[in-house]
């Protein structure tokens, strides 16, 4: 071998001097895309001033809106073994409920470290409630005699359900937001098919729930430290709406039937078509907000 050949083959390869950079991969983390937080909450509080204003103006101050509503109501019957069963979940709707979950959505937050979202859980929970209460009882008036509108029934179940979808980990959402969809759907629309509310009164809670979910998402989102760069969860919004389906089967299943059978079937199919649209929206809406804009 010639010197010439000994010393080409001691040199280093030409791209010895070279960096070498890793090229990204597919299972990086990616910052969610999509609208920011406070365009969220602005939507949220815009929909619901614009939607309480509507029921209020239709169910309760208008006539032949209250007419229309009570209508509605007493489309929808249970069958007693129904009602009982009903009337099983809707009792359970008390103050030290309320409390005991509200307790359990802070603790489930603060175990994880998220102080924002534990401050917006109970922001949500205890400003829905008191609201609701103030608005029934204090402000608002009705054509038909004693005011019922929003339904604390009503706003108790969404309120939570709400809570616990902005408090639990991204990982268990795909389960936690059907079953939020599935409890707030069967209390509103029980309280319904139980007679104790009209849907006007169902769908204005909706909106007070709504209205506070901005502001609790407004105040987690100021006080939270970055974003997420987390995957974000797909298929919220079905979840819930397969929820609320879920919650229509129920009630098929435990007896709830239209009043005068195939006459009333098509105001009844829009009655609980009302409830569970908005109860769809409402909680696939926080969901997505929440995913991919909350730590």
């Amino acid at each position: 071998m010639s010197a010439a050949q000994v010393r080409e083959m001691a040199q280093p390869p030409a791209f010895a001097d070279r960096e070498w950079h890793p090229q990204p991969t597919d299972h990086q983390p990616r910052r969610p895309s999509g609208l920011p937080l406070w365009a969220h909450s602005l939507a949220m509080a815009v929909l619901a001033a614009v939607g309480m204003a509507i029921v209020v103006r239709v169910a309760i101050h208008s006539v032949r809106g209250f007419r229309l509503d009570q209508r509605m109501m007493d489309s929808l019957t249970a069958s007693p073994s129904g009602w009982a069963r009903i009337l099983d979940v809707l009792t359970t709707v008390t103050d030290a409920t309320v409390a005991l979950c509200l307790l359990g959505c802070v603790v489930v937050a603060l175990v994880q470290r998220r102080w924002s979202v534990a401050v917006a859980a109970a922001v949500l929970i205890a400003g829905a409630n008191v609201s609701t209460q103030v608005l029934k009882y204090q402000v608002l008036d009705s054509v038909g005699g004693r005011n019922t509108l929003p339904s604390g029934h009503t706003t108790v179940g969404l309120s939570l359900a709400l809570a616990a979808v902005i408090v639990s980990p991204y990982r268990w959402r795909p389960v936690v937001v059907p079953g939020a969809a599935v409890i707030a759907t069967f209390i509103g629309a029980g309280t319904v098919a139980g007679h104790w509310h009209r849907p006007g009164d169902v769908l204005a809670a909706g909106m007070v729930c709504l209205g506070w979910a901005a502001v609790a998402l407004t105040i987690a989102g100021l006080l939270q430290r970055g974003t997420p760069s987390r995957p974000v969860v797909k298929g919220l919004p079905t979840a819930a709406l397969g929820g609320v389906l879920l919650a229509g089967l129920i009630f098929v299943l435990i007896g709830v039937r239209p009043s005068y059978g195939m006459i009333d079937m098509p105001l009844a199919v829009v009655t609980l078509g009302l409830i569970g649209v908005m109860c769809a929206i409402v909680i696939g809406w926080v969901s997505v907000a929440a995913d991919r804009r909350l730590r």
